[in-house]
């Protein structure tokens, strides 16, 4: 049975649900004419044809994309429900872990991650490498696996801290003032919009992609959802508002609440900012 097959019944059968898979075919389709125009372009056709051909398709791709999400976040429950954290079917698990994570992250640059690791049971030989630190975080940060949403959170997840690969001593002797400096900058705040980028291009995949293969082939689909997932950090990286974190505590209410609002700001920017 498809992925597509095997999404919270609550939502399965929903009106938008049914035009979030129409969008999907859509974009499909666009990239395959593209392709197609490419490499086999009509006799005699001008570069300006093809140009103007082309940029059809791109506007035809990027609308499916907003269209396949917005009506995704209506067929969930709206995006106040979902970005607030109400939604079992999308957003829930998104927020619990982006607040999970900053909180640590918080809490290490607060504490030390010495003291940190001290405090959760971990001796210090965690403390001599970047790979069992990150590994640590990964296991003491994801939810157990039992459903879609978690699925895309620790996915998400995952994508984060591999961010951290090229920011850290491989002894992790920098740690601290990774932690410190992400902390106390904008940086969280990129970081969660681009948590939030991939959370959402998760759902995507795992609700569309197979349905998509089914219908299009392996590989219009894999070109099909790497231009979306593109597209999804295109938007969210120019969609950075640049505010700086120094004085929200992450630890808190204040962290919890600013997570939930840039969640519903990222999907509003994902959406085509529309409701």
């Amino acid at each position: 049975m498809g992925t597509s097959h095997r999404h919270t019944p609550g939502v399965k059968g929903e009106p938008n649900w049914g035009s979030a898979s129409s969008a999907m075919t859509q974009i499909a389709n666009a990239e395959l004419k593209s392709e197609q125009l490419i490499n086999n372009p009509p006799p005699n056709a001008s570069k300006k044809y093809i140009e103007q051909q082309q940029r059809k398709f791109t506007k035809s791709i990027t609308s499916g994309y907003h269209h396949a999400i917005r009506n995704l976040v209506r067929a969930a429950g709206g995006r106040t429900r979902v970005s607030n954290g109400n939604s079992r079917a999308l957003g829930h698990s998104g927020i619990v872990v982006a607040q999970s994570f900053v909180n640590t992250f918080a809490e290490i640059a607060s504490k030390g991650l010495s003291n940190w690791l001290k405090e959760n049971g971990k001796g210090e030989e965690l403390g001599k490498s970047r790979v069992s630190i990150l590994n640590y975080l990964r296991e003491y940060l994801q939810s157990n696996v039992v459903g879609m949403d978690d699925t895309a959170a620790n996915e998400a997840l995952e994508y984060i801290l591999d961010q951290f690969e090229d920011k850290i001593d491989s002894d992790a002797s920098n740690f601290d003032d990774v932690m410190t400096s992400t902390i106390s900058s904008s940086d969280i705040i990129e970081i969660v919009d681009e948590f939030m980028g991939i959370y959402i291009y998760s759902h995507l995949s795992q609700n569309f992609k197979e349905k998509l293969e089914h219908e299009k082939g392996t590989s219009v689909t894999s070109t099909t959802f790497n231009e979306i997932r593109d597209l999804i950090m295109d938007d969210v990286r120019r969609g950075f508002n640049g505010h700086s974190s120094l004085n929200i505590d992450w630890t808190g209410t204040e962290g919890r609440l600013f997570i939930q609002q840039e969640f519903n700001r990222i999907i509003y920017i994902l959406s085509g900012n529309e409701d």
